[in-house]
């Protein structure tokens, strides 16, 4: 069979995390890996828009699309596109949104919902295709029958199936896209994931939720095996938490000087794994880590606790500590309250000038499907349009008259004090070329007129009004769906 993977694309031009960060589509390569007798393609959709030329000329028998939340309405057009291309072609879509949300794929473009981690139930779908067979015996699928029902099959988290049975990721089929996949300044970038699940709770967070529960973590030897086979300089670890098991870490450290690999890595991290174990971070450093992203969410112990971080501000302090006695680059990661007042944003941005954390994000606390918050908020939403749901936009009521709230959280992104940079390019952390890509983020994320544009309230307001400024003008780029599509 022809197998047509694809990645959707869904971004504000100029503006968001994209500027930070474009990871290789890695879940659409693990698929292609777990189907080797089928021939397959991956369209990248954020490097090549074209569809219609990817499906003339590969003229796929199946086609499946993956989708976060602020994705679900380019996948939705994309399998559109591929029943009216043929209504022969079998579509099946998967991913993070689908299986917490499915209903919003209960379309009659879709033939099939692939639930939970896809390598374990995809290759059956495709297999059955082939066949001929209905997919009424597949677990973890919900599929379309001929009289256009959908049906729900057998929902089953295979806790028997460990990270080590999986095949190496296909990379080879998103070589042409490899220069564009990076990680702050470092790009080409490979991801490699070694880990799934969390046993953590946070209340902004849906990854318990997709892996119910579960945690499962590749051997030292597996993840080796992938560092022998990527094809850049630069790594990044995607796990939500890599130090998570110390023992393991250390292995994988040890293996990696053992072999000699001239890499250099970058990986997210909790900050009290970091400060339990100060010895594997200078392990790490010596191998070639050099920047990880921390969640540490606040300023203060409240914060911390309003999202259930289960973390403390003093542990924050002394993984800081850690990180920048070890030469490594913090990129923090901040959780903005819409009822936060002008005190509080004071607050954050007073701890980050005083910790010198030079790479920064800042997300608003948001309600995603799936999400303990969503639950519990779920009566404040003020939009179901899923394209505000990008973090940067406030979906509940704020505190403050929401300009105000985008005034204050746009500059939090201005930073003035250049010392901390110059000490990095001093290090040979950092090139000029670097800080000068660097300004440039936080300059385009530091223009509160930019932040109508995805507000689900002052978006609306703005079509009748100008109030944008010439130095940040409008940006158009992107999808614009109307609020209650979903």
């Amino acid at each position: 069979m022809r197998v047509l993977l694809v990645q959707p694309d869904y971004l504000r031009d100029g503006f968001g995390f994209r500027l930070a960060a474009m990871p290789e589509p890695l879940a659409l390569e693990m698929l292609a890996a777990c189907i080797p007798d089928h021939d397959v393609r991956i369209l990248d959709m954020r490097v090549d828009a074209d569809l219609p030329k990817a499906l003339t000329d590969f003229e796929p028998d199946l086609v499946a699309v993956t989708a976060l939340t602020t994705e679900v309405y380019a996948a939705q057009d994309i399998l559109q596109a591929v029943r009216q291309f043929s209504a022969d072609v079998f579509t099946v879509v998967g991913g993070h949104h689908c299986t917490l949300l499915p209903q919003d794929f209960y379309r009659p473009e879709v033939d099939a919902i692939v639930m939970g981690e896809g390598e374990f139930a995809f290759c059956d779908v495709v297999a059955a295709i082939e066949a001929g067979r209905a997919l009424s015996g597949v677990p973890n699928v919900i599929w379309r029958d001929a009289d256009g029902r959908f049906v729900a099959n057998e929902r089953h988290m295979h806790p028997d199936r460990t990270m080590d049975e999986l095949p190496l990721p296909r990379r080879d089929l998103t070589a042409e896209y490899r220069h564009e996949y990076f990680f702050l300044f470092d790009r080409p970038d490979s991801s490699v994931a070694t880990s799934r699940g969390c046993p953590f709770r946070c209340n902004f967070c849906s990854v318990h939720e997709f892996y119910a529960g579960m945690t499962r973590q590749m051997s030292a030897a597996r993840v080796v095996d992938e560092l022998r086979a990527v094809d850049t300089h630069h790594v990044t670890f995607v796990d939500d938490n890599f130090l998570m098991n110390h023992r393991r870490e250390s292995e994988i450290v040890d293996r990696i000087e053992a072999e000699g690999f001239d890499l250099s890595f970058s990986m997210e991290a909790r900050t009290d794994s970091i400060a339990r174990h100060p010895e594997l971070v200078e392990k790490w450093v010596n191998a070639g880590l050099y920047a990880v992203l921390a969640g540490l969410e606040g300023a203060t112990e409240e914060a911390l606790s309003s999202v259930n971080k289960r973390n403390s501000l003093s542990v924050n302090d002394e993984a800081i500590r850690i990180l920048k006695a070890n030469g490594v680059i913090i990129w923090g990661a901040f959780i903005v309250d819409p009822q936060w007042t002008a005190d509080d944003f004071k607050r954050l941005r007073d701890y980050v000038n005083a910790k010198e954390i030079t790479h920064t994000q800042f997300t608003v606390l948001t309600p995603l499907v799936g999400t303990q918050l969503f639950r519990e908020r779920r009566d404040e939403l003020l939009t179901d349009d899923y394209t505000s749901y990008d973090t940067l936009h406030a979906v509940t009521p704020t505190r403050l008259p929401r300009e105000e709230f985008y005034k204050h959280f746009a500059a939090l992104y201005r930073q003035t004090d250049l010392g901390p940079y110059f000490d990095l390019v001093r290090e040979g952390k950092l090139s000029i070329e670097d800080c000068r890509r660097g300004h440039k983020m936080l300059e385009s994320m530091s223009h509160w007129q930019r932040y109508i544009d995805g507000d689900p309230i002052l978006k609306h307001e703005t079509s009748e009004r100008e109030t944008l400024s010439d130095e940040a003008p409008r940006n158009a780029g992107g999808q614009e769906h109307a609020p209650k599509r979903a």
